[in-house]
């Protein structure tokens, strides 16, 4: 093909709490010579997620400090354009961790053919038919087991995992209450993702928001949040209540450490469980199927928070790790139709 320079989002500068924009930079790279077996992308949607901020520094499940002028991990649904793997054909739509760039070259048996049902968008294998979807879905099904009648409260509530995970605690039969930033957000939980209620938790009397939206007590928590909000819903657990610790996004930001209330889950009983999605991969083929079926037929929805250009991921993940974003964020990299 002939590629022989990329753009790529690098490490300008080591993140203090929430990432600044001015902390990435754009740099043109050299494309490296394809190796037998490897496979050339085009990027063409990128996923940004909340771990990619402990990754950045190391403390992401082993993974390897990024340096300064490093280019930044991350996932991506790209077209192989050049193909000396003998499993992958050029011209096929793939996932591959590609980090924040246009051009990627990646062993072919580390890329997965893109698989979503007939008229859902391929970047769904990047939110609700990927990795957040998992996480949403293990979270439902393993940890907090909703029955019909129950209320169940998703911190981060239109985000990537907590849009997927509130559907599905609402179709299993339960009352589904939303943890939100703002207003605005409420009425995406409400309006877009049929949340049964919404609590704004910057709100000063948001405890007593939460205790009207949730008179038998909460039942399943699903937290990903700060340790405020974590003290607030364990104090309004029902008996016997479940909660599921899947994210911390005020450590990811370098805060103080988060202190689980033990008199409170001793009070209600309840069972708490870490969440992390690599220990639950083999639901992924039940997960993909099912949620598949549901966005199909309309009964679960999309939420995408898009950007435009490679050159608006920084931004784009600042907004993210300030809970700023209103769905799963996706940089648009090069459009999909240009590539088909």
């Amino acid at each position: 093909m002939g590629i022989a320079r990329s753009n790529s989002v690098v490490l300008a500068a080591v993140p203090r709490g929430v990432p600044r924009p001015d902390c990435f930079a754009l740099r043109e790279e050299e494309v490296p010579s394809l190796r037998d077996g490897d496979v050339l992308i085009q990027v063409s949607e990128l996923s940004l997620d909340p771990y990619l901020r402990t990754a950045i520094v190391g403390r992401h499940l082993g993974d390897p400090v990024v340096p300064i002028g490093g280019v930044i991990p991350g996932r991506a649904i790209g077209r192989v354009v050049e193909s000396r793997s003998p499993e992958i054909e050029a011209g096929t739509w793939v996932l591959a961790e590609t980090g924040w760039r246009q051009y990627a070259v990646v062993r072919g048996a580390q890329v997965e053919p893109v698989r979503v049902p007939a008229g859902v968008p391929r970047s769904a294998a990047l939110g609700a038919l990927g990795m957040p979807g998992l996480t949403a879905y293990a979270a439902i099904e393993r940890h907090l087991r909703p029955t019909a009648g129950e209320t169940v409260v998703i911190g981060s509530a239109v985000g990537g995992v907590g849009s997927v995970a509130g559907q599905l605690a609402r179709l299993s039969g339960a009352r589904a209450v939303a943890l939100v930033g703002d207003e605005r957000k409420a009425r995406t939980a409400r309006e877009l993702l049929g949340y049964d209620a919404a609590v704004v938790r910057t709100a000063a009397d948001w405890r007593d928001q939460l205790a009207r939206a949730c008179p038998d007590g909460v039942h399943g928590y699903l937290h990903m949040g700060d340790a405020q909000t974590l003290d607030g819903v364990l104090a309004a657990l029902a008996i016997g209540a479940r909660v599921s610790l899947c994210g911390l996004m005020d450590q990811y930001n370098d805060g103080p450490r988060t202190m689980l209330a033990a008199g409170a889950v001793m009070r209600a009983r309840a069972i708490v469980y870490g969440m992390v999605v690599y220990d639950h991969v083999d639901l992924a083929e039940r997960h993909r199927a099912q949620v598949g079926e549901l966005i199909r037929t309309g009964q679960l929805k999309l939420n995408e928070d898009r950007y435009s250009g490679l050159e608006s991921a920084p931004e784009a993940f600042a907004r993210l790790m300030s809970g700023q974003n209103t769905g799963k964020v996706i940089v648009e990299v090069a459009p999909p139709h240009l590539l088909s």
